[in-house]
Protein backbone atom coordinates (compact mmCIF):
# COMPACT_ATOMS: atom_id res chain seq x y z
CA UNK A 1 0.00 0.00 0.00
CA UNK A 2 1.39 3.38 -0.97
CA UNK A 3 0.32 7.00 -0.98
CA UNK A 4 0.38 10.04 1.30
CA UNK A 5 -2.48 8.99 3.55
CA UNK A 6 -4.08 10.13 6.78
CA UNK A 7 -4.42 8.06 8.81
CA UNK A 8 -1.20 6.37 7.72
CA UNK A 9 -2.20 2.93 6.43
CA UNK A 10 0.82 2.43 4.20
CA UNK A 11 2.91 -0.70 4.39
CA UNK A 12 2.79 -4.39 3.64
CA UNK A 13 -0.44 -6.21 4.45
CA UNK A 14 -0.37 -9.89 5.45
CA UNK A 15 -3.07 -12.44 4.53
CA UNK A 16 -5.38 -13.33 7.43
CA UNK A 17 -7.87 -15.62 5.67
CA UNK A 18 -10.95 -15.04 3.56
CA UNK A 19 -13.85 -12.66 4.03
CA UNK A 20 -16.93 -12.73 1.79
CA UNK A 21 -15.25 -15.24 -0.50
CA UNK A 22 -12.02 -13.32 -1.20
CA UNK A 23 -8.70 -13.03 0.62
CA UNK A 24 -8.46 -10.43 3.40
CA UNK A 25 -5.34 -8.78 4.78
CA UNK A 26 -4.10 -6.92 7.86
CA UNK A 27 -1.41 -4.28 8.25
CA UNK A 28 0.88 -5.74 10.92
CA UNK A 29 1.04 -3.72 14.12
CA UNK A 30 -1.40 -1.09 12.91
CA UNK A 31 -4.81 -2.76 13.00
CA UNK A 32 -5.93 -1.79 9.49
CA UNK A 33 -7.61 -4.24 7.15
CA UNK A 34 -8.04 -4.75 3.41
CA UNK A 35 -11.24 -6.69 2.66
CA UNK A 36 -13.95 -7.42 0.09
CA UNK A 37 -17.59 -6.54 0.87
CA UNK A 38 -19.00 -9.49 -1.07
CA UNK A 39 -20.73 -7.35 -3.69
CA UNK A 40 -18.55 -4.92 -5.65
CA UNK A 41 -16.13 -3.08 -3.37
CA UNK A 42 -12.74 -3.51 -1.72
CA UNK A 43 -12.22 -1.56 1.53
CA UNK A 44 -9.27 -0.41 3.61
CA UNK A 45 -10.61 0.22 7.10
CA UNK A 46 -9.83 -0.02 10.81
CA UNK A 47 -12.23 -2.93 11.28
CA UNK A 48 -12.81 -6.06 9.21
CA UNK A 49 -16.31 -5.80 7.72
CA UNK A 50 -17.00 -2.20 8.81
CA UNK A 51 -15.84 1.05 7.21
CA UNK A 52 -15.77 3.27 10.33
CA UNK A 53 -15.07 7.02 10.19
CA UNK A 54 -12.14 6.97 7.80
CA UNK A 55 -11.68 4.46 5.01
CA UNK A 56 -10.71 3.95 1.38
CA UNK A 57 -12.66 2.02 -1.22
CA UNK A 58 -12.29 0.61 -4.71
CA UNK A 59 -15.36 -0.45 -6.71
CA UNK A 60 -13.77 -3.20 -8.79
CA UNK A 61 -13.38 -6.98 -8.41
CA UNK A 62 -9.59 -6.53 -8.84
CA UNK A 63 -7.78 -5.76 -5.57
CA UNK A 64 -4.95 -3.90 -7.28
CA UNK A 65 -5.28 -0.24 -8.17
CA UNK A 66 -6.35 3.15 -6.83
CA UNK A 67 -8.53 3.43 -3.72
CA UNK A 68 -10.51 6.63 -3.09
CA UNK A 69 -10.60 8.24 0.35
CA UNK A 70 -13.95 8.38 2.14
CA UNK A 71 -15.18 9.75 5.47
CA UNK A 72 -12.38 11.65 7.24
CA UNK A 73 -9.55 9.82 5.42
CA UNK A 74 -7.28 11.85 3.13
CA UNK A 75 -5.16 10.89 0.13
CA UNK A 76 -5.56 8.22 -2.51
CA UNK A 77 -4.15 4.78 -1.71
CA UNK A 78 -2.60 2.46 -4.29
CA UNK A 79 -2.61 -1.29 -3.73
CA UNK A 80 -0.19 -3.57 -5.56
CA UNK A 81 0.51 -7.24 -4.98
CA UNK A 82 4.09 -8.22 -4.27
Amino acid sequence: MTGTLNPDVTGEYSPIGTYNGKPSYELAGNGWFLWWNGVATWFISSALGFSGEDWWERVDPNIEGLYTNEGTATGDATVTKI
